[in-house]
């Protein structure tokens, strides 16, 4: 194990040296200190994204190469992201909306970047990152479903379904929450999406959670190996944070075995359409969330194993393309009147920052 976890770093280095030069560009002066722009959008990085660049120049200086001035740009890119977040304590998502219309509100943007909030307070002084995971909290306090406990609601405007990873995105923000605020309400949430999760576990196809289910039980949006990383890989944060033993373990073994599931599509290489019911997905090997599970799921030989394929795949395309390896493939099915699905630096950002989360886990977990 202490050869892989080796390997990881060794790997993640090289990735940051492509990186480095190209984040620390895209940071601005602005009126109260630092800030980053997103060039492909016009206008600053949305809040997910920049809290994803503030704890990958943490990571940079703490395991790379040493530079004060990260911490520094860290900070004030907490507070440039506290100012964006919404009144209600949403993070808005600028991404693949019309001209004029408001920026969408989306649960993932608040999981995504609760690990983010959660190292940078603990490990880098934001202080203001307890505020926004508190404001994100009361967002999801209000996206929650009145009736069925563990549920919230991925969007305020999408209130037919459940989306299954919406839900693991709110419990890892909640169980982060908690796990700087102290106060047990969110402890108990977050529990709560656990058994949630744990229920629906299977019930439609061995070994799988749909992409989102109707609440009278019926699939709404079939099986995708992406979004079941994403909740196994976001399911460890809820785990992490578990004060019941049992309950833990149990969570676990469902969690391991929805990463069975994945290894075993991964194993056979099967085509995109077959693991993926959605338009904008992309192959697990090109996916930051797969990794993220694997390298969560890192008791498993097989998750070390194509851990080390992934990252050296993405580090292989890097460096023979540069930054132009993150700039997102066009989509025939993509609106042309709408912004981007994503940008070159929210697809470059995304991956420091998954990989952020990975280190920060194996130097909290081993």
């Amino acid at each position: 194990m202490e050869q892989w976890r080796n390997s990881i770093k060794s790997l993640s280095a090289e990735l940051y040296a492509l990186l480095r030069d190209y984040l620390l560009e895209q940071i601005v002066t602005s009126e109260d200190g630092f800030d980053i722009k997103d060039s492909e959008l016009g206008e600053m990085a949305s809040a997910c994204t920049t809290l994803e660049a503030a704890l990958s120049l943490v990571v940079d200086h703490r395991y790379f190469q040493v530079n004060e001035k990260n911490e520094v740009y860290a900070r004030d890119l907490v507070k440039a992201a506290l100012k964006r977040q919404h009144a209600d304590g949403a993070l808005g998502q600028p991404f693949y909306i019309l001209p004029n219309q408001p920026e969408t509100k989306d649960i993932a943007e608040v999981g995504a970047s609760a690990d983010a909030l959660y190292y940078l307070y603990r490990y880098a002084n934001a202080k203001e990152a307890k505020d926004v995971l508190l404001g994100t909290a009361r967002f999801l306090l209000a996206m929650k479903h009145p009736l069925v406990p563990g549920v919230y609601y991925k969007r305020p405007d999408a209130k037919e379904h459940d989306v299954l990873n919406g839900d693991v995105y709110a419990g890892a923000s909640l169980m982060r929450t908690y796990q700087v605020t102290g106060d047990k309400v969110y402890h108990e949430l977050a529990l709560e999406v656990a058994k949630h999760i744990m229920n629906r576990f299977g019930v439609h196809t061995s070994g799988w959670w749909p992409y989102a289910e109707k609440f009278d039980g019926s699939i709404s949006v079939g099986n995708s190996l992406s979004y079941q990383a994403t909740i196994v890989a976001f399911g460890h944060d809820i785990l992490a944070g578990l004060e019941d033993k049992a309950l833990q373990n149990e969570f676990a073994y469902v969690l391991d075995c929805g990463m069975e599931k994945i290894l075993e599509c991964i194993e056979k290489d099967l085509p995109l359409k077959e693991v993926e019911p959605v338009w904008w997905a992309s192959t697990w090997n090109r996916c930051p969330e797969v990794l993220l599970a694997l390298v969560k799921e890192r008791h498993l030989d097989k998750a070390r194993k194509y851990a080390l394929i992934q990252l050296e795949e993405l580090i292989s395309g890097a460096v023979k393309d540069g930054i132009s390896y993150f700039t997102p493939p066009k989509k025939a099915e993509a609106d042309e009147k709408r912004t981007p699905v994503s940008t070159t630096f929210r697809k470059a950002t995304t991956l420091s920052g998954i990989i952020s989360y990975a280190l920060m886990d194996l130097e909290e977990r081993g």
